[in-house]
């Protein structure tokens, strides 16, 4: 049976994120074109136009997911009474999803040029950021509390650092990391 048009649609507009990805990570986003995308999908540019207009579009697609997970992580952070349990919870799950972008969007990350020009998702993580920031240490929290969630929040020289490990090991040395510097 032949995939319907949705189907057909979806899985196009799927091989353009993907495809994208692929070259924002090889050429870098800059010298990533809508047309070098089209070219490399075999498809004219106006097959990529019709899912996104901008570059900056797929970009927003492409860090959705972990914004969403992001914003889950913290809803059910927010249930969790006990300090400890709570910063465990939180660190396991930010763990998660920097290992999953580090295989997938890497090396864009939040500090990352290209998204800090774009003021739509740079302000989206900015408010994830402050949110954690209060769930973890309240409304006040100290300069080192402020310093130490800074560094657990930018894992990249970590993770470019130890890219040769599984993500199982990589997972575990990026916990305990966190770990030992959120507990100040």
């Amino acid at each position: 049976m032949s995939p319907t048009r949705a189907e057909q649609a979806e899985n196009t507009r799927r091989s353009v994120l993907e495809t994208a990805r692929k070259l924002f990570v090889e050429q870098g986003f800059d010298a990533t074109s809508l047309q070098l995308i089209a070219d490399t999908m075999g498809v004219t540019k106006a097959n990529v136009y019709y899912y996104f207009h901008t570059k900056v579009e797929i970009l927003e697609a492409l860090l959705e997911g972990a914004v969403l997970a992001l914003t889950a992580l913290l809803d059910q952070a927010e249930a969790i009474r006990g300090k400890r349990a709570r910063l465990e919870f939180v660190v396991d799950g930010f763990v998660e999803q920097v290992v999953v972008a580090h295989r997938t969007v890497a090396p864009m990350n939040r500090e990352d040029p290209i998204i800090r020009r774009h003021e739509g998702i740079s302000r989206r993580l900015d408010e994830l950021a402050a949110r954690g920031l209060r769930l973890l240490f309240g409304d006040d929290p100290t300069p080192d509390q402020r310093a130490a969630f800074a560094m657990v929040n930018d894992l990249g020289p970590a993770t470019r650092s130890l890219t040769h490990l599984p993500d199982d090991e990589l997972r575990a040395v990026l916990r305990r990391l966190c770990l030992r510097i959120a507990r100040v």
